[in-house]
């Protein structure tokens, strides 16, 4: 527990980003799957098909946290607050593409 209190945010990243890759990438994925599976005819399809991929990304990444080996604020940014900005930038990414 002491080298949780200790550890900075990069190093928590550096240790633990295999666990955190799945909560970054999750929302790409749901954005433009569900774009792709809109254009198909078939939404509802696939939200409960990418369902379970969600909440095993987000048991993955809290994974650390639960074990008590990273701090609680270091998983909230890493497990919250980057797929957040991951979300933002695929959005904003598909509205500039779309918009033109």
């Amino acid at each position: 527990m002491s080298d949780a209190q200790d550890a900075t945010l990069l190093r928590t990243v550096r240790t633990y980003w295999r666990a955190f890759a799945p909560a970054w990438i999750f929302p790409a994925i749901f954005l433009f799957g569900g774009l792709a599976s809109d254009r198909m005819g078939h939404p509802n399809l696939f939200f409960f098909a990418v369902l379970p991929l969600f909440f095993w990304s987000f048991s993955r990444a809290t994974g650390p946290w639960r074990r008590g080996e990273i701090r609680y604020w270091h998983g909230a940014f890493w497990c919250l607050v980057v797929p957040f900005i991951v979300w933002g930038v695929a959005v904003f990414a598909h509205l500039a593409v779309v918009g033109r």
